[in-house]
């Protein structure tokens, strides 16, 4: 029997579905078959809108010129509408990403001379004040963190009805957009990039935070090679988690216990689930669990056990198997209890 949690995550996934295939359907007709969830079904999205402002707060990658993005409404835009603390200091070079609340921009700090990422809301979409306060709530929470593979939060501002966060500007590319250029990545190169990323994560949990969404659009890959964690946006305080618990993250990489009740709280174990995700997708070229419907991937993800890597590609280490499935153990208290015991096994299984 569906608990009541689970089928606002069914109307979630059908409804966000329909989003991607260019429907915008109401929401009383997504609910159409189970009104007395509609209440319910409205603050889940309502949260979720929320959080999409911050969601890919300092991503980056290569700048989308007006003429690849076919829109030309989407270049920088000019200092009037922009909220004043922001034009005073921070100029506007070239827009990078942008989702439903917020639009992310390649800028230039003119005080201290160097490239930020700027996030600021989209001028076509009003921005109520609590969204304003979550803006400078969330970047306040993680302007706290600091670590050699996170990407930093160094300014917040508002103004009036607007606001804006600035972060430092990671020349390079991300981690999803990496996995497609390279046919066959290293398996070497790709533990070390986990393991890295779990020693940012370890810093962050320590810390009280989850991501909640771990995912290769949020690891960033600059000219070098060096990983760094971003996308806080939809992170909390572990504390917290009892007052956000729900589906929120990226579907594929969320753990079993973020889908349904019964395998008990989230806590920051979720988010060594969602790294695991990342692991095998590095080392095999695919995700554990694939489906044609969000609905059937969500049974798999709480269900069914992730297949061998070394059925998919013989050439993975046992040992590199071993700590990938154990990240995805589907009851927290099978995976690692902290993502730094995360890292060390992955680094001691590359010196095998």
């Amino acid at each position: 029997m569906e608990t009541d949690r689970e089928k606002i995550l069914d109307l979630i996934v059908r409804w966000e579905e329909a989003k991607a295939q260019g429907d915008a359907p109401a929401l009383d007709e997504v609910c159409r078959d189970c009104p007395q969830l509609l209440t319910g079904f409205r603050r889940e999205v309502a949260k979720l809108e929320q959080v999409d402002w911050l969601n890919g707060v300092i991503e980056t990658g290569t700048p989308i010129s007006v003429s690849e993005s076919g829109a030309g409404t989407l270049s920088a835009p000019d200092d009037s509408s922009l909220p004043r603390l922001l034009a005073d200091r921070y100029r506007l070079d070239s827009l990078v990403g942008e989702g439903g609340f917020g639009r992310v921009y390649r800028g230039f700090d003119t005080w201290l001379e160097r490239l930020v990422a700027v996030k600021i809301p989209r001028v076509d979409r009003p921005v109520s004040s609590g969204e304003v306060d979550q803006c400078r709530i969330e970047a306040r929470k993680v302007a706290q963190l600091r670590h050699p593979n996170l990407v930093p939060v160094h300014d917040v501002g508002r103004d009036g009805a607007s606001c804006f966060i600035v972060g430092d500007w990671i020349e390079g590319t991300n981690l999803a957009l990496w996995i497609k250029k390279t046919a066959h990545p290293d398996h070497e190169v790709s533990a070390r990039i986990v393991a890295d990323v779990a020693d940012a994560l370890d810093h962050a949990h320590r810390a009280g935070f989850v991501h909640r969404d771990i995912k290769p659009a949020n690891i960033l890959i600059d000219l070098q090679g060096k990983a760094y964690l971003t996308d806080f946006g939809i992170a909390v305080l572990e504390e917290d988690l009892q007052k956000h618990q729900g589906g929120v993250g990226t579907l594929p990489y969320m753990a079993p216990e973020q889908l349904t009740e019964a395998l008990g709280p989230i806590d920051h174990r979720a988010d060594l689930y969602g790294l695991g995700v990342v692991l095998f997708e590095l080392l095999t070229g695919r995700r554990p669990f694939a489906a044609g419907t969000a609905i059937e991937l969500r049974e798999q993800i709480i269900r069914q056990a992730p297949p061998s890597l070394r059925a998919i590609d013989e050439s993975v280490s046992e040992r590199l198997e071993q700590v990938c499935l154990r990240a995805l153990a589907k009851r927290a208290d099978d995976r690692y209890p902290r993502a730094d015991l995360l890292a060390a096994e992955l680094r001691a299984a590359l010196g095998a």
